[in-house]
């Protein structure tokens, strides 16, 4: 995927993440890791994506304490 469209995510648990592709399966994979020890492949974060719009400041942020992104 090589688009500059913003994209979401949400987890089963809640959690949830928005930026571009690439920045979306880092935050996948480790909230995947640290939280459900278990990653998501590239395909199945891609599997999951919703577009919310063009690229704008909306950046994949890191989980907080309770494992939601900011």
């Amino acid at each position: 995927m090589a688009d500059d469209t913003i994209r979401s995510l949400r987890c089963a648990c809640g959690w949830e993440a928005s930026g571009q592709f690439p920045e979306l399966v880092i935050a996948a994979q480790e909230h995947g890791r640290r939280v459900h020890n278990m990653a998501p492949t590239e395909e199945e974060v891609e599997a999951m994506l919703l577009p919310i719009g063009p690229a704008a400041d909306h950046r994949a942020q890191p989980d907080d304490a309770q494992g939601r992104s900011a």
